[in-house]
């Protein structure tokens, strides 16, 4: 069984594909939907928020993102010490992922690779470690724009996470993977076309 990895930009699409390859009966994680996940539930990782970013920080159902945004845009350092709580926790998240048995997901489905759609993997070592391939999804600036606007963000909101994550899906930067792009320029036809392409050679 083949471990991809999914990323792009934020407004790339790479969650787009999760939901393609979804439809496709492979299994995937939402690294994003995980990290919530744990935010709400995992008592130890509550605990690390609050002692770093304060007890304002919690809420009954996550944490408040707008002051933790607020927080690592404004300090890069606050930025990494939230990225060395979070990732253990994910990390042990994705690893039982992909050694889950196959019958006790429930899950009807190809086993002939499981995918871990995240955004950042290029500050999560220990999460690329884990991985055969990376698949990056690409489009162009202005249409990541455009799409984050789409999603109710302000145009500064947008272009401030756009340069916040800018690099951090460069190819050079998984120099030991396999990478495979994905251009979601075009409409959902172009983006199939090239997924099942992929899934063809796996």
């Amino acid at each position: 069984m083949l471990k991809i990895g999914i990323t792009g930009s934020i407004g790339a699409g790479k969650s787009f594909v999760g939901v393609l390859l979804r439809e496709r009966n492979f299994q995937v994680l939402d690294a994003d939907r995980m990290v919530h996940e744990l935010y709400k539930d995992c008592a130890e990782l509550r605990a690390e928020m609050a002692v770093f970013f304060g007890e304002e920080c919690l809420t009954p159902t996550g944490v408040n993102s707008t002051l933790i945004a607020d927080r690592i845009f404004a300090d890069a350092s606050a930025r990494e010490k939230l990225e060395q709580i979070v990732y253990p926790y994910l990390a042990q998240s994705v690893k039982d992922f992909f050694e889950a048995d196959a019958c006790a997901t429930g899950v009807a489905g190809t086993e002939s690779a499981r995918f871990v759609e995240a955004a950042l993997f290029s500050r999560a070592p220990s999460l690329v470690e884990m991985l055969d391939e990376i698949w990056i999804v690409d489009a162009p600036e202005s249409a990541r724009l455009q799409r984050l606007v789409a999603r109710g963000l302000s145009e500064n909101d947008a272009a401030r996470r756009i340069e916040n994550q800018r690099g951090a899906c460069a190819p050079e930067l998984f120099p030991s993977k396999r990478i495979r792009t994905i251009a979601n320029d075009g409409g959902r036809s172009q983006v199939e076309s090239q997924l099942d392409e992929l899934l063809e050679v796996l």
